[in-house]
C-alpha cells in the first residue's frame, strides 16, 4: 500500500511543486485546495475544505504524514483592519483545527512550513539560527511563531509528531511576488543600480526545500524540532541578479549606487520595505540540518537556476 500523504495548499506555488515531486516518488499525495481543483498524476487527490470550517466530516482516514504550507500569506500592503488577528485566523486557528483533525484521524506526523520571519527581517553580526531568540514584531511573523509554539505545546500534550520548518526566500518553477520581478529585470537591456549590492542573502530552491521536507516525513530525530531551511549556498544580491541575468543570455550593466541613496530614493516612491530587503542582509546556519538528519543541500544555487529555467523554456 502507498504510503498517504495530505499536502495543504496544493494550489500554491511550494505545494504545487511538493505534491508532484512526492506524487513521482511513489506516495498517494491527497492534495488540499479550497475549491476544486484537478491534478495532472494518477497519484494525486484532490480534497477540498477552509482550514477555519469544521472539519468533522473531512476523511484523512490512513493519512500517515500532513505537510501544512497552506496560510494567509505575506503581503507588502496590508489592508486588513487588524493585520495580527487576520493572520492568526488563519495561520494560528486554522493550522490548530487542522492539527486536532490529525490527532483525532491517527495521522502520525505533522509538518509546519513556518516562515523565517520568525526569526526576523535581518542579520547583522551572525547567522540566524533554529534557537534564537523570537525577534520579530511582523504581524505575519508572530502568527507563525505562535502556531509553532501551539503545535508543540501539542505535540507534547498528545503525542502527534511535529516538525517545524521554516524557509528562507523560496525560488523555483512559476515563483511569483519579488523573486518573479527580479527574474524579469534581469532580462532587460537596462541598467541596474545593484553594483554596491554585495550583502549576502540566503534562499532555498524547491527542489531542495522539497529534499529536506521529504527527509523530516520519517527520520525519527526530526519530531519536536525546528530546522531553517535554505541552499547552504549564499551569494549576494549583486551576484544573484548576475546570475538570473546569465541564465536568460543577458549580461547587466550594474550602476555602483551607495545603498543609501538607494534606501532614500525607494523611500520616496513608497518602496521602502522592498529596498530594505535588498540592502540588508539575512543569512542562515543550517549546521542543525546536518549534524541531526545528516542532510545536505543536493543542489546549489547554480544547479537550481538552471532546472527552473529549464522548466520555464519547457512550458
Amino acid at each position: 500500500m502507498q504510503n498517504k500523504i495530505l499536502i495543504t495548499g496544493s494550489n500554491g506555488f511550494l505545494g504545487q511543486y511538493l505534491s508532484q515531486f512526492l506524487a513521482e516518488k511513489g506516495y498517494s499525495v491527497v492534495a488540499h485546495t479550497r475549491k476544486a481543483q484537478t491534478f495532472d498524476h494518477s497519484n494525486i487527490h484532490n480534497i477540498n475544505f477552509d482550514l477555519n470550517d469544521n472539519l468533522d466530516n473531512i476523511d484523512l482516514n490512513q493519512v500517515e504524514v500532513i505537510i501544512h504550507c497552506a496560510g494567509r500569506a505575506h503581503v507588502m500592503h496590508e489592508t486588513a483592519a487588524s493585520p495580527l488577528e487576520a493572520y492568526r485566523q488563519t495561520n494560528v486557528q486554522g493550522t490548530l483545527n487542522l492539527a486536532q483533525k490529525a490527532v483525532e484521524s491517527g495521522v502520525k506526523r505533522f509538518i509546519y512550513l513556518s516562515s523565517i520571519k520568525v526569526n526576523g527581517e535581518q542579520t547583522t553580526t551572525q547567522a540566524f539560527k533554529p534557537n534564537d531568540c523570537v525577534q520579530t514584531d511582523d504581524p505575519y511573523g508572530l502568527s507563525k511563531y505562535e502556531a509553532e509554539q501551539a503545535l508543540l505545546e501539542l505535540s507534547k500534550n498528545i503525542g502527534l509528531e511535529v516538525v517545524i520548518i521554516r524557509p528562507v526566500l523560496i525560488y523555483g518553477p512559476n515563483v511569483k511576488a519579488n523573486f518573479k520581478s527580479m527574474v524579469k529585470l534581469a532580462s532587460k537591456k537596462l541598467p541596474l543600480p545593484i553594483g554596491c549590492l554585495d550583502n549576502k542573502r540566503s534562499m532555498v530552491s524547491v527542489y531542495n526545500l522539497a529534499d529536506l521536507i521529504h527527509t523530516c516525513m520519517t527520520h525519527p530525530n526530526a519530531n519536536r524540532e525546528v530546522f531553517l531551511a535554505s541552499d547552504q549556498d549564499d551569494i549576494s544580491v549583486k551576484q544573484l541578479f548576475e546570475k538570473l541575468a546569465k541564465c536568460q543570455n543577458n549580461k547587466l550593466l550594474m550602476l555602483p549606487v551607495p545603498k543609501s541613496l538607494i534606501n532614500f530614493l525607494a523611500s520616496l516612491v513608497g518602496k521602502k520595505a522592498v529596498a530594505s530587503r535588498l540592502c540588508s542582509e539575512l543569512v542562515v546556519d543550517t549546521t542543525k540540518n546536518t549534524q541531526l538528519l545528516g542532510w545536505t543541500a543536493p543542489y546549489n544555487v547554480d544547479t537550481s537556476l538552471e532546472k527552473m529555467f529549464n522548466t520555464a523554456h519547457q512550458n
